[in-house]
């Protein structure tokens, strides 16, 4: 049944929607059918275009003016048909179709008509109907390139082509007779063959092409072992070269900082007040490498 809400003492639904009965027959069929039935609909037609009025300049309102609001809105209908009319006779006279338009209603579109078809007692057509064309979505009947015949009209040895010069290519000019004898000789036979013989050539058997996918599988695998030892060599290789290289940067850091600890001795067998100021030091991260010489030079107090 329809919802019912006691605190607005309101049903908008129709209590008798479900019996079957008629709204119109019911002494109350729920507060939307007053809504929307009688002047309401215009009503709210009215105040959509108060609103649309009001916030482009013009000063209307419903309750306050509605006699102004009803000749503006009758006014508008009238101008808005008149904007179709000029748009559609503008449209008509720049592209045309005004042809198309003038069609016969919709109920005389299945009437009778003077067409004379005589069936048999099964439904089929005995005269006075042609059978329909099946129609393709490609393009029919079209020549180019100077062929008299269309693509497809000569076939020979499981291939296609013109009738009118024998050429096996589609978008080739037309050579006409010319064409035919030199399709006819020798030449054009001897390209033919080998193709007619792998298309009729015989089928292999289920062993024989098992073998064969046997032997397939063993080649790639053959390869695939091939590179995967090459890329070892290489990873093999370029390891090497790294290591090598990390070596040479860590003795010449090793190098640099027993110089630096020698120029720190140094500098603290000097007094205080004569030594330089650190004003044009260098200042930058440390490398990996003078990071790890640092910390096999550095004096532990545990030892």
């Amino acid at each position: 049944s329809a919802y019912y809400d006691p605190k607005t003492r309101a049903m908008r639904e129709n209590p008798y929607a479900n019996a079957g009965t008629n709204p119109d027959e019911v002494s109350y069929a729920g507060d939307n059918f007053v809504r929307y039935s009688g002047a309401t609909i215009s009503m709210a037609q009215t105040q959509l275009f108060a609103w649309e009025a009001y916030e482009k300049g013009s000063e209307v309102h419903l309750q306050a003016d509605p006699t102004k609001l009803e000749v503006l809105y009758k006014s508008f209908k009238v101008k808005k048909e008149d904007f179709k009319e000029k748009q559609k006779e503008t449209i008509l006279d720049k592209y045309g179709g005004e042809e198309h338009l003038d069609a016969p209603p919709v109920e005389l579109l299945l009437a009778q008509t003077e067409d004379y078809v005589e069936y048999s007692r099964h439904g089929t057509v005995i005269k006075g109907q042609e059978k329909a064309i099946a129609r393709s979505k490609y393009e029919e009947d079209v020549l180019i390139n100077n062929h008299t015949c269309i693509w497809g009209s000569y076939w020979k040895d499981f291939r296609w082509g013109y009738s009118c010069c024998h050429s096996f290519v589609k978008f080739s000019y037309c050579t006409g007779d010319a064409g035919k004898e030199i399709a006819a000789s020798d030449g054009c036979e001897l390209q033919v063959e080998p193709i007619q013989e792998e298309i009729m050539a015989k089928p292999k058997t289920l062993m024989e092409m098992h073998l064969d996918k046997l032997n397939d599988e063993n080649k790639k695998k053959h390869k695939k072992h091939k590179k995967h030892k090459k890329h070892k060599k290489s990873t093999n290789s370029d390891s090497d070269s790294e290591e090598r290289i990390k070596q040479e940067k860590l003795k010449k850091a090793l190098k640099t900082e027993e110089a630096r600890l020698k120029h720190v001795q140094e500098l603290l067998q000097i007094d205080e007040r004569k030594r330089a100021y650190n004003s044009i030091y260098e200042s930058r991260e440390p490398t990996e490498e003078e990071m790890e010489a640092y910390r096999m030079k550095r004096q532990r107090s545990e030892e």
